[in-house]
């Protein structure tokens, strides 16, 4: 047996580069993309400090405003503005929740209602929606007009549309409801 005259070089740990020209490239452009965010953090933060500052000087003043004066020192704008808020409450009071209720009960899976829209002071909506066939929006006629809740249901409109592959029926329904809800 013959000696053996070199030795063998095996290195089981692997030495490995500190990192590539791409890593430290991805690694910079990561740092100034947070660099980016975090300054638009800041600037939204300090413009939230400042919409609630100024939500709260707004919420002092009409306080401050809210005690009765001279009626005569009011100016016209004040007064419409005041009008416009009454409108608005009264829109408010109104028992949206027991009619939307009763449209919720009498709907269908034929009918889809896309929108329902107030008509200003009066109690009149419009609804807009679709059917499957101009018989299943006469049968949701029908049944509205048999609630207690509504006064009267017209339809006002109606279009076929094709929605897809299927064809539908736009319509719209004017329905006034009781004052007595």
């Amino acid at each position: 047996m013959t000696a053996m005259k070199h030795a063998l070089g095996i290195d089981f740990i692997e030495h490995r580069r500190f990192a590539s020209p791409l890593g430290l490239l991805l690694f910079a452009v990561g740092v100034a993309a947070m660099g980016v965010v975090s300054v638009g953090y800041l600037d939204a933060h300090e413009e939230l400090q400042r919409v609630e500052t100024q939500h709260a000087r707004l919420l002092r003043q009409v306080r401050h405003d809210a005690v009765p004066r001279r009626r005569e020192s009011v100016p016209i704008v004040v007064k419409d503005d005041e009008r416009a808020a009454e409108r608005i409450v009264s829109q408010l009071n109104l028992p949206w929740n027991e009619l939307l209720h009763e449209l919720e009960n009498l709907a269908d899976p034929g009918i889809a209602l896309l929108s329902i829209e107030s008509q200003g002071k009066t109690r009149t909506l419009r609804l807009t929606g679709e059917a499957k066939t101009i018989a299943d929006v006469v049968a949701y006629v029908t049944r509205l007009r048999g609630s207690p809740q509504i006064a009267t249901a017209t339809l006002s409109g109606h279009e076929e549309k094709q929605a897809g592959a299927v064809e539908v029926i736009r319509f719209s329904l004017d329905v006034d409801w009781n004052s007595r809800s």
